[in-house]
């Protein structure tokens, strides 16, 4: 197994829901170093922790309803996220990221470290593409992400 893991997590049907999916996607095509992986996970819900066992860290993309402007993303611990999601639901998915790192804490299950890149969408209805605002995004969301395991540059200013 790999150390370092780069989930992305959506439905691509469902507009601006499959940035996640993109971002791997788009990451999928460039040649990283051999200790990551790349999935698409599509919208796993609990088997989420199956995506995740094994691996030393691992980088989430997803789409999060955040109250940002749509493209604009934002990075998040685990903690962070669990927090976030004791007040609401920061994921768009039933059985969301918070849902699954709860159970596992609650279940003692080993986790690696996790980074969570939210991506606020424009538009979560059936389409087969994303907005033209979150489509924007996705080069510095894939920045930021290398950035964080050290595969690139610096992040833009813009989206810390």
């Amino acid at each position: 197994m790999k150390p370092i893991l780069i989930l992305g997590l959506g439905n691509l049907l469902q507009g601006d829901d499959g940035v996640g999916c993109r971002v791997a996607q788009e990451l999928e095509k460039r040649t990283l170093s051999d200790t990551i992986q790349v999935i698409d996970g599509g919208t796993p819900g609990i088997g989420l922790l199956n995506l995740l066992e094994g691996h030393q860290r691992a980088m989430i993309i997803d789409a999060a309803e955040m109250g940002m402007i749509p493209g604009e993303f934002k990075r998040l611990s685990a903690e962070d996220v669990l927090r976030a999601g004791a007040a609401q639901r920061i994921s768009l998915h039933h059985t969301g990221i918070t849902d699954t790192l709860a159970l596992a804490r609650e279940l003692r299950i080993p986790l690696p470290e996790i980074v969570f890149f939210g991506v606020q969408p424009a538009l979560i209805d059936w389409a087969d593409g994303l907005s033209p605002q979150v489509q924007a995004a996705i080069p510095h969301v894939i920045d930021a992400i290398l950035s964080e395991i050290g595969q690139a540059g610096e992040v833009p200013p813009a989206h810390r």
